[in-house]
């Protein structure tokens, strides 16, 4: 029973994380292709992620604290993951720059997403 929470909570993390880095895996996308039938799929896609891009920040949040609390994972990722949802929320909510908040956010969902990905490993 406590290997199957912590599966389930390790994949909650990780398919919400996945969720918040898909917007910026898609935008880049978009940008990179020529392909116009895949760029009208992404217009069509894209504001479901853009709407809700907070929330599957926050509900990662909340279920990495689950891991945590129940000793899951290892304080150092803990504080890693945490301090770039942190400072993802800020770049959300308070932008700088369009430009440059979109720069530092995309390149945080990547770092989220790459720790997220070290919980089972570690």
């Amino acid at each position: 029973m406590d290997i199957n929470f912590k599966d389930y909570l390790s994949l909650s993390i990780f398919v919400f994380s996945f969720l918040y880095c898909l917007l910026y895996i898609l935008r880049d996308c978009y940008f990179a292709t020529q392909n116009f039938q895949m760029k009208k799929y992404i217009n069509k896609v894209l504001p479901f992620f853009t709407k809700y891009n907070g929330f599957f920040l926050i509900l990662t949040f909340i279920f990495l604290i689950f891991n945590l609390y129940n000793a899951y994972i290892t304080k150092l990722l803990f504080y890693i993951i945490v301090m770039t949802i942190i400072l993802s929320l800020i770049f959300i909510y308070i932008p700088i720059k369009k430009l440059t908040s979109t720069k530092y956010l995309r390149f945080l969902s990547y770092i989220l997403f790459i720790g997220v990905l070290l919980i089972p490993l570690i």
